[in-house]
């Protein structure tokens, strides 16, 4: 009733409509609220706290909640995209922690090797070897160019210009096996829609990770994947938070537990 009743609306009135699609989501909120009565919700405003550089507070959040005065840290960075712009793990990289990051753009990478620190990798991650295909989105307002699996189909939602090219995808397991790393304290997973993919090329047994965010709106933007959870459930995460409409946070079991009893 309510589809039919979008498609009327847009037609008549955009104010209608947008009340329309407002109902929509607080009904969604409501039923997410009812499902996940535990989990902190936080409103996605689109910008970030001035002293720090995620999109939506999501470094403000990790560090307030779980990093409060730690220097030493080790993060991860999935989907780095620009290094200084709207960017999860600058703000630890410049508290004193390590960390890694995957980033195939070249023109990105080359500006990763110029401001940040971390160690990058330049290429993609997936479950499989091999190539990929991704999605450039040119000139995305605030995001530079950035990759996408993300069908044109969302992007002509907002008329960015789009080009699909072919780049290599490794595994996360592989990677971390011959780096030799398996404690990573925050890992930031954000790949428009491919984060399914890496996931499950990510061996929970072998490498401790404590707390992560991972963007999950590519089916439903303010809803978000439960596939994503049921995996996260699977290798003892619990789901701490949900910035609606962007990202889910989840925190490790053990983790969790040692926080409380300290």
């Amino acid at each position: 009733m309510i589809f039919m009743l979008k498609k009327i609306a847009k037609k008549i009135t955009p104010k209608l409509y947008a009340r329309l699609a407002e109902i929509k989501s607080e009904r969604k909120l409501e039923s997410f609220k009812k499902k996940y009565p535990e989990v902190k919700i936080f409103q996605n405003e689109g910008k970030g706290n001035r002293k720090l550089h995620s999109q939506s507070n999501q470094d403000y959040i990790v560090y307030e909640n779980f990093f409060k005065n730690n220097r030493e840290g080790f993060f991860c960075d999935i989907g780095g995209n620009h290094p200084l712009k709207i960017n999860n793990t600058l703000y630890f990289e410049n508290l004193g922690w390590r960390g890694v990051a995957f980033e195939p753009l070249p023109y990105m990478g080359e500006l990763w090797a110029k401001h940040r620190k971390a160690k990058l990798f330049p290429f993609a991650l997936s479950d499989r070897e091999g190539e990929v295909e991704f999605t450039v989105v040119k000139d995305a307002t605030g995001w530079e160019d950035m990759l996408s699996f993300v069908t044109e189909t969302r992007n002509a939602e907002f008329d960015y210009e789009t080009e699909k090219i072919t780049i290599q995808a490794k595994i996360f397991k592989v990677i971390m096996a011959k780096e030799g790393i398996s404690h990573i304290d925050y890992l930031s997973l954000d790949i428009e829609g491919h984060e399914m993919n890496v996931l499950k090329g990510i061996d929970f047994s072998k490498v401790r990770i404590n707390v992560l965010t991972i963007e999950n709106n590519s089916i439903d933007t303010l809803w978000g994947d439960e596939n994503i959870r049921e995996i996260m459930f699977e290798n003892n995460f619990i789901l701490w938070g949900r910035i609606m409409g962007l990202d889910d946070i989840y925190v490790h079991k053990d983790f969790i537990k040692n926080l409380k009893n300290n």
